[in-house]
């Protein structure tokens, strides 16, 4: 219970705790005036140093970066697995407008819920598909892409404003009591 102000290189073997009665915090600090952009402001890390699988130890943790000169507008950057922490490859990325990059697959126990109007789903290194919500309306699928079933050559499209293609290598088969086809 002693004021720890500016303490460095702190070595324990067993737990650090942190007592408030108005909630502890764990600050981390860069007094710097030259601070740049992706420079370090402070980190955490954890590690297993298991000596049987790998001579380094195991890390992963969380980064707070700069982005900016002013460092106004810092990301954190959380790492997982082997060296990752250390190469600076995270595989997490938030930034301050709340913007979050993820390296890798992303799964979803349940529901995936985009809580805007016009919210869009990109597809493919470029981006290049993308299926967008249109307020009360539903979902458009961009330029002349296409839904496709089974194969590329059963697939629903537009080619053109105005035009609708449907096409099948084998059948079409329309199902109902009544058919309406206005032309």
């Amino acid at each position: 219970n002693k004021d720890l102000t500016g303490l460095r290189n702190l070595t324990t073997t067993g737990n650090l705790t942190a007592d408030k009665t108005t909630g502890a915090e764990l600050i981390l600090s860069r007094n710097d005036t030259a601070i740049a952009v992706d420079d370090l402001l402070g980190g955490i890390q954890f590690r297993a140093n298991d000596a049987s699988s790998s001579p380094d130890p195991q890390i992963c943790g969380i980064k707070a970066i700069s982005t900016g000169a002013t460092n106004t507008n810092p990301k954190l950057n959380f790492y997982a697995g082997e060296g990752k922490y250390l190469a600076d490859t995270p595989d997490i990325s938030i930034d301050s407008s709340g913007t979050v990059v993820n390296a890798a697959n992303v799964t979803v126990g349940n529901d995936l819920l985009l809580l805007s109007d016009a919210s869009v789903l990109s597809f493919g290194a470029d981006s290049e598909v993308t299926l967008t919500h249109v307020h009360n309306d539903g979902l458009l699928l961009n330029t002349d892409m296409q839904l496709q079933f089974r194969d590329s050559a059963i697939n629903i499209r537009s080619d053109a404003d105005g035009d609708l293609d449907i096409n099948a290598d084998d059948e079409i088969e329309l199902n109902s009591t009544l058919i309406d086809i206005n032309g």
